[in-house]
C-alpha cells in the first residue's frame, strides 16, 4: 500500500515538477485552513458565543485554495490532453470557487 502511494507520488513528480510543487503547496494551504476551521468550530461548541466572522474568512481560504488546486489540475489535464473526467473537473471547480466567493461576501 505504502509502496504504491510512493510510486504514484514519484510518477507525478517526474511528470511535471512545477505542477507537482504548486499542487503540493495549495494542498498544504487547504489543510492548514481546514485545521484552523476545525479548531475554531470545536472551541465554539463549548462557548455560547456566536460564530466569529473570522470563520467565514477561513472557510473562504480553504475553499479558494482547493479551487486553485483544482484549476492547476485542469490546466495540467489540458496540457497533457487528458480528456477523462475533464468536464467533471471543470464543473466541480466552478462550484467550489462559487461557494468560496459566496462565503466571502456573506
Amino acid at each position: 500500500m505504502k509502496l504504491k502511494m510512493i510510486s504514484k507520488i514519484q510518477e507525478e513528480y517526474k511528470k511535471s515538477k512545477l505542477f507537482f510543487v504548486i499542487k503540493a503547496l495549495l494542498s498544504v494551504t487547504t489543510i492548514y485552513f481546514a485545521i484552523r476551521v476545525l479548531i475554531i468550530s470545536t472551541s465554539g461548541l463549548s462557548n455560547s458565543d456566536p460564530i466569529p466572522e473570522k470563520l467565514n474568512l477561513l472557510l473562504f481560504g480553504m475553499l479558494f485554495s482547493l479551487g486553485l488546486s483544482s484549476i492547476v489540475k485542469i490546466v495540467e489535464m489540458f496540457i497533457y490532453k487528458q480528456k477523462e473526467y475533464f468536464t467533471l473537473q471543470v464543473v466541480s471547480t466552478i462550484f467550489i470557487l462559487g461557494v468560496s466567493i459566496y462565503l466571502l461576501f456573506m
